[in-house]
């Protein structure tokens, strides 16, 4: 029988649940299956029942330039390799830093030039786009004072379209900060200027570490006169403002800690720790995590764990209740709050190294 003459909706639910591999292949069969599998929405559908079969992957790549350098995913559950995906020669220079992944959309930019330029890809299906120029030049910022970018990736899904959001905090002479926010719409392939009337905070973290809500999160300091009081920086994708976010009340925990967001078990949360380059000696680390969105007092102190080897650098919260870092001994460890045990990844720690949780998609990034 020729497909021609199944129904409609039957083609689509075979085609729907097919790999994102095959289907890329599958554009070439007829023009019909390919504005199938370009269709917006049949590539969100097929995304989400993908995900509900429950295969995450972690994607890594390290930050050093090397010839056989490539996207690596890892299954999430036992951290074996599943995959690697080449990294298209004209990327293989670059020591890139990736800001953020979003239903198998990975936005990254050059570690060198810092905000400058940005690239979307999606390493499934060889797709990649180099996101036009910022509206303002980061060597043309760099003329009037010190700058320095934040960046962030999202999904907005109500308008089905990423977002790169970039903040520019320039410094004078006199330390008087000024600020520039500009928003990359995928959809319109353009930025905007995003007007902001008051803009007190800074030192925020170069990446975004936590979207959810409908808004990408930084850590960053508010600043109060002459003090700057650590808090999460919230952008709301929809309404296109910013929030802050007070942090848990954990100076019972010690002095001198360090926090790291992210998300467990879908509420907001923080990995406080002694980082072990200066305090070795202490091994406990907590976990915080926020049960009421945005309500402050709903900060609670879910897990305190002894970590032997102490915590160097958190990298990231995984889907499955852990958080992976790197330790005293310089291994990439993976710590269960739950189960209260500690294993080591099995990945050399290859300088600088980008973990996110990762689903292949069919986001075509056409121009």
């Amino acid at each position: 029988m020729d497909t021609t003459d199944l129904p409609f909706h039957i083609i689509m639910v075979i085609l729907s649940m097919l790999p994102v591999e095959a289907l890329a292949k599958f554009q070439c069969v007829c023009k019909a299956w390919k504005n199938i599998i370009r269709d917006p929405k049949f590539v969100k559908d097929h995304f989400q029942i993908q995900a509900a079969k429950g295969k995450d992957y972690l994607l890594f790549v390290p930050l050093d330039r090397t010839i056989e350098r490539a996207f690596t995913l890892l299954c999430d559950e036992t951290f074996d390799q599943a995959l690697e995906f080449e990294i298209p020669s004209e990327f293989r220079d670059m020591s890139f830093i990736i800001i953020g992944s979003c239903n198998g959309v990975l936005c990254f930019t050059d570690a060198n030039s810092f905000g400058s330029t940005v690239y979307l890809c999606n390493p499934s299906i060889r797709k990649y786009r180099t996101v036009i120029n910022p509206m303002f030049d980061g060597v043309e910022l760099s003329c009037q004072g010190d700058v320095d970018f934040a960046l962030g990736f999202g999904y907005y899904e109500h308008t089905n379209d990423y977002l790169i959001i970039r903040i520019a905090i320039l410094s004078d002479e006199e330390d008087e900060a000024t600020s520039k926010v500009e928003v990359y719409s995928m959809v319109a392939n353009s930025w905007k200027n995003l007007e902001v009337d008051h803009f007190p905070w800074e030192r925020i973290e170069l990446k975004s570490e936590v979207v959810m809500r409908d808004s990408v999160h930084w850590k960053a300091d508010y600043r109060d006169g002459d003090e700057g009081i650590p808090v999460i920086l919230a952008y709301h994708m929809g309404e296109e403002v910013f929030r802050q976010i007070g942090l848990p009340n954990y100076k019972a925990d010690g002095k001198d800690l360090v926090e790291h967001i992210g998300v467990y078990k879908g509420n907001l949360a923080m990995f406080v720790f002694h980082q072990s380059d200066h305090f070795s000696w202490h091994k406990n680390c907590h976990l915080w995590v926020m049960n009421e969105y945005g309500v402050v007092s709903s900060w609670t102190k879910l897990y305190t764990v002894v970590i032997d080897a102490g915590v160097v650098t958190p990298i990231m919260f995984t889907n499955n209740d852990e958080i992976i870092f790197e330790d005293g001994e310089c291994d990439l460890t993976v710590c269960h709050f739950e189960r209260n045990t500690i294993s080591y990844l099995g990945v050399e720690d290859q300088g600088y190294l980008n973990f996110v949780t990762y689903n292949g998609s069919l986001v075509m990034l056409d121009d």
